[in-house]
């Protein structure tokens, strides 16, 4: 019984400070094209990941229109196809930006094709971020 009681005494809370063993959890957030034009807070150092579907067959792909860079860090892109998907199946590609400074700025993506200029644009995904610390 005396060891039963030692085991609750150190697993129960306790006054004094307790140093922390793990490391606080950084959210990740997740947008797709439904979340265009919202306007979202975060938090500084998390992460943001915009999922735009995309064929890249057909010519059309998503690019990054302009971002706050004072704010964000633009990380590397994913692009993500199906395997059992048949030749010139579309797939999705996947932005990543991170918080480093509080504030508030905006990212602008694009679906086009590059060498045709803006006037191919035919998607744009815009979304707002409140950076808080």
């Amino acid at each position: 019984m005396a060891a039963l009681a030692w085991i609750l005494f150190i697993c129960s809370p306790c006054a004094v400070s307790c140093p922390k063993t793990e490391p606080p959890v950084k959210m990740e957030h997740l947008f797709v094209e439904t979340d265009n034009n919202r306007t979202v807070d975060i938090r500084l150092d998390e992460t943001v990941r915009i999922s735009l579907r995309e064929n890249a067959t057909t010519g059309y792909r998503w690019t990054v229109e302009r971002y706050d860079r004072v704010l964000f860090s633009e990380l590397p892109s994913e692009a993500h196809y199906p395997a059992t998907a048949g030749v010139g199946s579309g797939g999705e590609v996947v932005f990543i930006f991170q918080a480093k400074k509080n504030g508030t700025g905006d990212i602008k993506l694009k679906q086009w094709r590059s060498w045709e200029g803006d006037s191919s644009t035919i998607a744009r995904f815009h979304i707002k971020l409140h950076v808080l610390p």
